[in-house]
């Protein structure tokens, strides 16, 4: 969706909680922050990328929701690599919005906090979240069904004409 910097604002309210997620192949980190910055998490956790991590990281956000009296979560993350995506569909298919941050932005913006560049899995989430916070993050979509079939025949047919432009050129060489 096609949102602009206020759209993506309004939808930070007072009763969100903002929850910034470090992807990672085996573990990801997160930490949780209130829609001023304040951190709610007191500590940074760990869950696996796996179906039992994700249930981890639902029940934790829910128990957080419920002590602190907030209404709606906004969980973001970085989308490098393959390992977001199963959590994507894992949030998707929990009504959880899931918002992605620009990796570069996030490198760019590590400074802001302590003047260090240096990336680490404390930091991260940090970052991502505060991002979140100010808006700064677009929202993915995962199709299904026949949205998910017509996607996944363009892909091959893009691999196709690709395929036969390369032989076309081979022949004629």
């Amino acid at each position: 969706m096609n949102f602009t910097q206020n759209d993506r604002l309004k939808q930070v309210t007072s009763d969100t909680l903002i929850v910034g997620v470090d992807i990672g192949s085996q573990t990801h980190v997160y930490r949780a922050f209130d829609w001023r910055g304040f951190e709610l998490s007191r500590r940074v956790f760990k869950f696996s990328n796996t179906g039992m991590g994700f249930l981890t990281f639902l029940r934790w956000t829910e128990e957080l929701m419920n002590k602190s009296e907030m209404k709606k979560v906004i969980v973001g993350c970085e989308p490098t690599g393959c390992y977001w995506l199963t959590f994507q569909k894992f949030l998707q298919d929990h009504d959880i919005q899931l918002v992605t941050v620009n990796p570069f932005t996030v490198h760019r913006s590590m400074e802001l906090d302590d003047n260090s560049p240096e990336k680490s899995d404390l930091k991260d989430p940090k970052t991502i979240a505060l991002l979140g916070k100010d808006g700064r993050f677009s929202t993915s979509y995962l199709p299904s069904g026949v949205y998910a079939e017509i996607r996944e025949a363009s892909v091959c047919r893009d691999q196709i004409m690709k395929q036969h432009v390369r032989l076309s050129n081979q022949i004629q060489g």
